[in-house]
């Protein structure tokens, strides 16, 4: 291939010295643009990284604004045929209003309210007495306040695997959520844990029973209810503790500021704490549950605040209340007449979430008494009651009555062996 000819005349010959002396220029300018570019791209992606890094390490930097969320938590709910026909007018109509009206300042003004249903709301006629609740039922727990309904109890499939699916449907049409029951294992692989998030601070609630009243599940549904035992119809003495783990762990994947157990556990009409839900208590608080609400004795029970290790080696503040008794009882035992209002209120500083207040509210479910001068089943704020008799309130209580409300306020202080403050 023959040489490029030198540019001839002396205007092709400048022409010819500018293009060389204009790429001379371009590389020399390249040479030194490249290497910042790169650097600053790496400085980029440096900064971010370091960004990240102190974020995991330095959550609290994150947002120093602190939030509050609080959440109101009962016991029991069940429905008797004599307190649905005392509910029930001559024209049919259900009013449930006058049952919940001293306590629904309380549960509604909660960012969250949650309790335990033991029952089924099927398609049909209710029988109370089967444990078949009108839906009417589940209208007045809503207006009542009630976002989370327990429905992992000893009446999960009381009426058939059928009625589980039915209560879980009418509780989500009242604009309330079912929680430890599935109507599909779809549904519970999928996560099926239910997660409310108020005021910017994330909560993952789990529901397990000990037990479905000796009954056990068909084989193809043993999906629909989280259990604490493997031996659930029998001696509940076989922890399931894979089953366990694994529901903790779809909680963790929703990434919650707080988890929240609620345990259908202990043994009715005993308040004393077992081996074996210390054993369960244990299990959750390592795997990073932070609050346990009892259930299933009908009797209020210790509460306590505890210091647990997680399996990471980390330190937690967590609580436990071992049992809030009856919210509204169908008992004529005595102390299944009282319970409480457990109030708990967290607050959220930056990345990290603490519960930082725990107080109870006494309640008393009241049957038609001519002693105490009660003519409809209603439950009452025990302490409410109390200081409207003391004061002289024209609509105040009979004293027969208000020493029976301060009977089992007394009787709750003894009962949760805390020192944790009566909701005033």
């Amino acid at each position: 291939m023959s040489e490029p000819k030198p540019p001839e005349s002396l205007e092709e010959q400048l022409q010819y010295k500018r293009k060389v002396q204009a790429v001379l220029r371009r590389n020399k300018i390249l040479r030194w643009v490249i290497p910042i570019g790169v650097s600053l791209i790496l400085l980029a992606v440096l900064f971010i990284c370091l960004h990240r890094h102190y974020v995991r390490t330095h959550p609290e930097a994150v947002d120093t604004t602190p939030k509050t969320a609080t959440i109101a938590a009962v016991g029991d709910i069940s429905l008797s045929s004599q307190q649905l026909r005392d509910f029930t007018s001559g024209n049919g109509i259900c009013d449930y209003s006058a049952c919940f009206e001293q306590v629904m300042q309380t549960i509604s003004s909660a960012d969250l309210a949650v309790g335990n249903l033991e029952g089924n709301v099927c398609d049909g006629s209710a029988d109370p007495d089967g444990f078949r609740y009108p839906e009417s039922f589940l209208q007045a727990l809503a207006d009542c306040g009630f976002d989370i309904l327990q429905t992992a109890n000893s009446r999960s499939i009381q009426n058939g695997i059928s009625g589980l699916q039915s209560t879980k449907k009418y509780i989500e049409a009242n604009g309330m959520a079912a929680l430890g029951t599935y109507v599909s294992a779809e549904e519970k692989e999928a996560g099926g844990v239910v997660v409310k998030e108020v005021n910017g601070i994330r909560f993952a609630f789990l529901g397990f029973t000990k037990g479905l009243s000796n009954m056990r599940l068909p084989e193809a549904d043993e999906y629909c209810v989280d259990l604490l035992y493997t031996d659930y119809d029998t001696t509940y003495s076989d922890m399931d503790e894979d089953a366990i783990v694994s529901r903790i762990n779809a909680a963790k994947d929703a990434q919650p500021d707080v988890i929240i157990a609620m345990l259908h556990w202990g043994s009715e009409n005993d308040a004393e704490v077992t081996d074996s839900q210390k054993a369960i208590a244990e299990l959750l608080f390592e795997n990073d549950v932070d609050v346990i609400i009892g259930s299933h004795s009908h009797i209020v029970g210790p509460m306590e605040k505890q210091t647990a290790s997680t399996l990471l080696g980390a330190s937690n503040d967590v609580f436990v209340a071992y049992s809030l008794g009856d919210f509204l009882t169908t008992s004529a035992e005595s102390r299944s007449m009282y319970g409480c209002i457990l109030n708990l209120t967290f607050t959220k500083n930056g990345g990290k979430t603490r519960l930082t207040d725990v107080t109870y509210t006494p309640t008393y479910t009241g049957a038609p008494s001519a002693e105490l001068g009660i003519s409809h089943y209603r439950i009452y704020d025990s302490l409410n009651a109390i200081s409207l008799y003391n004061s002289n309130y024209y609509e105040r209580i009979p004293e027969a009555l208000c020493q029976r409300l301060q009977e089992t306020v007394d009787a709750l202080k003894e009962q949760t062996q805390s020192d944790f403050q009566i909701q005033k």
